[in-house]
Parts: C-alpha cells; structure tokens; sequence
C-alpha cells in the first residue's frame, strides 16, 4: 500500500533532523581525545534496530495481505451468491438481504479508524449466519455453489481472525523501554566521542539524526498508525464495487 506523506509527518521528520544538528552543534566538548569504543554502541543500536524495523515491516506486510485477502474473500463471496441467484428466483430475496449484510459490513469503516476494527465482528456474524439460511438447493449446480460459498465464508473468518491478532501484536512496552534506553546511549556516546571542530561536528548531527529516524520509523511501523485511515479506505472502496456489481 502506498501512502503519501502528509504535512505533519514532513514537519516531524525536519524538526528531528534539524534538532539533531543543533543538538550536535551546541552540545559541550566533552574530550579531546579520539576513541572508537562509541562505535560498539553504535553497531549493537544498529543491529537491534535493523531486527525490530524487520519484524515490524514484516507484521506491518502481513496484516495488508490479510486486509487483501479478506476483501477479495469478500468480492467472491457478493458474485458467487449473485451467481447463485440467478438460477433460480427462489435465491433472489436470500442474496438481496446477503448483499445487503455486505454492504452493511463494508459502511461501517466509512469515516472510522481501523483500531474499530474488532468491533465489527457482529456486522461480519450477519453475513456469516446468514450464508447458512439458503433455501433448499435444487441440483448439482446449486450444491457446487453453496459449497464454494461456505469455503469463501470460512476464508473470510480466518483472515479477520489474522487481521485482529496481527493488528494486536505490537511490541511489547520492556521492548520499547529498552529502545528508548539504548537510543539515548547512543546519542550520549556521539556527543561525548564528537570532536570540537564543526566538521566532526556535523557528522555527530548526522549519526543522531539517523538514530533518531530509525526509532520514529520503527514507532510508525509498529503502531500502524499511518495505515489506520488508509486500510479503512480499503474496505469503503469495496462499498463503490459491490453498487458497481449490483447493476450489473
């Protein structure tokens, strides 16, 4: 999924580097002296941030397939039933109501946060339930249907059930206790290792800077919080389809 950036997060992501060169600039010269035991507490920062930043983007990925596979579930689940419909009037008053579960479902993240996700459960029971009241089947054709209906029925529950325990599994709070802790640790050994002169200087601004963005990336990655809108966007586009789908 792509997501632009928008002007709050342009004005976090400048004053994080600009507050890092002059964090880097006007902090005292500690020591005169060169060492490089800074740079052991840089590579062990750098490492656990790389492992975090993975895991994040890779639950981060994995909810979004979860988010495609649901509403594709979903697509299948209006045509199939549709489908099913027209081989006999005797379907249609069971796929309008059907239709209208769907799109019940789909409008309730119209204007929400995706946190309300969970809270949507018995809008979803709705359509699940209702599969299951289907007139009598009248041939082999309408079996095959029904059956392909209840696969899809049960597909859309596993990926909401995915959805719900990935959009849950944050980082734990002693994990980002001990970012926290090891990005001040960081920023405390470059600025005592940093040299008096502006050059030495700027170049401690840059590694702060860098830390500093690797943590708030991390933040947004984790808490999802860039994706809340957007992936409740998702599902209202559906709505737009599924009208599409019914004048058909």
């Amino acid at each position: 999924m792509v997501t632009s950036v928008s002007p709050k997060a342009f004005a976090r992501l400048t004053l994080i580097t600009v507050g890092s060169l002059m964090l880097a600039l006007l902090a005292p010269a500690v020591s005169s002296e060169t060492n490089n035991l800074h740079l052991a507490v840089a590579f062990l920062f750098a490492g656990m941030m790389g492992a975090l930043i993975s895991l994040a983007a890779s639950r981060r990925q994995r909810l979004l397939d979860a988010v495609r596979v649901e509403l594709n579930k979903l697509r299948r689940l209006y045509h199939v039933s549709k489908n099913l419909a027209a081989t006999s009037q005797d379907y249609r008053p069971w796929f309008t109501d059907l239709h209208g579960h769907i799109y019940n479902y789909l409008n309730r993240f119209v204007g929400g946060d995706f946190e309300s996700y969970d809270g949507y459960n018995r809008d979803f029971r709705a359509i699940s339930y209702h599969v299951y009241t289907i007139p009598a089947l009248h041939g082999a054709k309408e079996q095959v249907l029904f059956e392909d209906l209840l696969r899809t029925t049960a597909a859309v529950a596993e990926a909401r059930q995915q959805i719900k325990e990935l959009w849950d599994n944050r980082l734990s709070f002693h994990v980002w206790m001990m970012v926290l802790m090891m990005a001040l640790m960081f920023a405390g050994s470059v600025l005592i290792a940093a040299p008096a002169d502006t050059v030495g200087r700027l170049v401690a601004g840059f590694a702060l800077g860098t830390g500093f963005l690797a943590v708030d990336y991390l933040w947004k990655t984790d808490s999802l919080s860039s994706e809340r809108h957007n992936l409740s966007k998702r599902y209202v586009d559906n709505v737009g389809k599924l009208e599409l789908g019914r004048r058909d």
